[in-house]
């Protein structure tokens, strides 16, 4: 995705698949973090063999972005959760562009709520709230343990700024683990 200044707004463009060039709006940048274009290319460019078929969860969704750039790729589904008010909004007219609202599930609830009421199976999860918030990354990595809402072949993947302060159990392995200046990407696994 690469960020377009257009009338005061960002906007992004979905880099690959069917929604290629696909321009989607950021919302304000006082609520939300958007991924550096380098590292979420670089992110789907690592799990370009998992998407396809693939349910696909995008907890702190922002924008929508990563859900859409999933089904873009041929994701079977993709179930995108956000918070804020403001930002759902966005992300539901990111949706309705890629007139393919039927693949998306849209929740406006916060994640951890979200997880406690889902019976869905998840083959990839990507996690990316503010990155002072590591308890809630570890919150939802024990969630989405205990209430079995991974499948047999998981890919979670969390972005943040400290990788030390990500704590799990031996349910996961870190199969890879990569930095982007001050970013960290942290791929797990089923151990």
């Amino acid at each position: 995705m690469y960020n377009i200044y257009y009338k005061r707004k960002i906007m992004l463009r979905i880099v690959a698949g069917k929604f290629r060039h696909l321009q989607i709006t950021q919302p304000d940048l006082k609520t939300t973090r958007p991924t550096m274009d380098k590292v979420r290319e670089a992110i789907f460019s690592s799990i370009q063999f998992e998407l396809p078929n693939a349910v696909f969860l995008d907890l702190f969704a922002g924008s929508g972005a990563f859900a859409i750039e999933a089904i873009s790729r041929e994701a079977n589904s993709a179930v995108a959760v956000e918070n804020n008010k403001e930002t759902f909004s966005i992300l539901r007219e990111n949706v309705l562009k890629t007139k393919s609202n039927q693949l998306f599930d849209l929740h406006y609830k916060g994640a951890l709520d979200y997880l406690k009421i889902s019976k869905q199976k998840f083959d990839i999860v990507f996690i990316d709230p503010p990155y002072v918030e590591y308890e809630l990354i570890n919150q939802c990595l024990i969630e989405l343990k205990q209430r079995n809402l991974l499948s047999e072949n998981f890919t979670v993947i969390i972005e943040t700024n400290d990788a030390k302060k990500i704590i799990f159990d031996d349910f996961y392995y870190l199969y890879k683990q990569k930095k982007y200046g001050k970013v960290e990407v942290l791929y797990l696994c089923k151990n």
